[in-house]
Parts: structure tokens; sequence; C-alpha cells
């Protein structure tokens, strides 16, 4: 992805609020490097403008700093329930807490909206940019990791029926109290449906489901963008 108006944007006002805060607390950027679990190039590429931190990473250094995510990152909503937008850009219901935490099991991530807001270019969200059928969450874990690394944003897209759903579409699904990422794969002559990691590591295992045992399976959505830096 080329940068643009609204990357280096967000680029500098992250890297200028970090600066700004390493300066409130007098703290070294190696300290900070630590105490947030990253390392001291990418914090350095962060400050230089060359990339901007995951969402999960500007929690943790506004944790470090004990600090909001708006006081790192200005493109999340504040307390007055404004949002600031960066030009050619759409706000999205967020779920900062990632989905294997479950968060999605007492709401409706499509409809409500209390919930933390983000804003996003419409460049990065390419054909579903202004979707109102979306909602914005991060990956915690690594039975994707092949191709949607560990804390990588993503946005799920509602559907309508599992016959809008393709084979090897990447989709959100949950099955009682677990959320989990995998692959769908619907087998009409065994009547099974699978949901399968793609995954460097070997020990996650396809998830099998007889046609007569899916009732208990809900498909909260499908994967239809996400981000991932090289």
């Amino acid at each position: 992805m080329t940068d643009n108006t609204d990357t280096i944007t967000r680029r500098k006002i992250i890297s200028e609020n970090i600066r700004k805060q390493l300066n409130i607390h007098r703290m070294k950027q190696i300290d900070l490097a630590k105490k947030a679990g990253i390392s001291k190039s990418a914090l350095s590429d962060y400050l230089n403008l060359r990339s901007a931190p995951s969402f999960g990473v500007i929690q943790k250094i506004a944790d470090v700093f004990g600090v909001k995510k708006t006081d790192i990152d200005s493109t999340f909503k504040d307390d007055n329930n404004s949002v600031i937008h960066l030009a050619n850009s759409n706000s999205y219901n967020y779920f900062n807490a990632g989905l294997s935490a479950g968060v999605l099991m007492e709401v409706d991530p499509f409809t409500r909206d209390d919930t933390e807001q983000i804003v996003l270019s419409d460049v990065i969200m390419g054909k579903y940019a202004g979707d109102k059928d979306i909602f914005i969450s991060h990956v915690n874990g690594e039975s994707m990791n092949r191709v949607i690394p560990n804390e990588s944003l993503i946005a799920i897209k509602k559907f309508q029926s599992i016959n809008d759903l393709t084979n090897g579409d990447i989709v959100v699904f949950q099955d009682g109290g677990d959320m989990s990422i995998k692959r769908f794969y619907n087998d009409p002559n065994s009547k099974i449906i699978t949901f399968s990691p793609d995954s460097y590591d070997v020990s996650f295992r396809p998830i099998n489901y007889r046609y007569e045992d899916f009732g208990s399976v809900k498909i909260v959505g499908k994967v239809v963008v996400y981000t991932v830096e090289v």
C-alpha cells in the first residue's frame, strides 16, 4: 500500500502524541519499548513516520502512560462522543477487546451505537468504505497467522444467509462462549461444515460440524478487509 495523505496525517498524530507523553513522563524511548512489549526499532518507526502501530499496540502504549487511546491516536472517539475525521474517511463500530475475549456475546456488533468508534480511511476500506453492515475488531491469536497475523485489524461484514458464503471465505463464528476466525467450507454431499485454520502452527486443527449439529453455531460475519504490517 502506498502512502496517502490520511495515512501520513495519522502517523504524524501518533508520533507527536507519543513524543509528548515521553516528555511529560520524562521517559526514554527504550524504556517505553520495554514496558509496552515492543521492539526499539518498531517504536523508532512509529516516531519517524515509517509505520503506524496496530490498535493493540496503541492500547499498550496508552497503558504505559496511563492515558486513553485518544491521547495517542485521536482517530478514536473522544469522551464528548465527537469523532475526529480525516479526509475521505468513515467511522465504524469498534470492539477493542478482540474477538477471542467474547465481547460480542452480549451485543449486536452491527447495530449497537454506544460502543467505541474508529475512523478509517476510505483507501483502506476500499469498496466497503462507509458500509453500515461492518464492524471493526482485531485478531487475538495465531490460528490464521499465515494470512492474518495476531493483532491485525479486521473488518467483519454482516451477511444474510450461509448461502452467501463461498468455500475458503474467512469468517468469524461463535459456538457457545467461544469466538474464532477460520476459513469456511461447506460440503453438501457429506453434510459437513468445516472451519479450518490457516496457521504456521500445526497444533490448530479444523473444526467439523454435521448439519444436524450446526444449530448452536452462529456465523457472526465474513472478514472482508484486514491489515497486515510488513
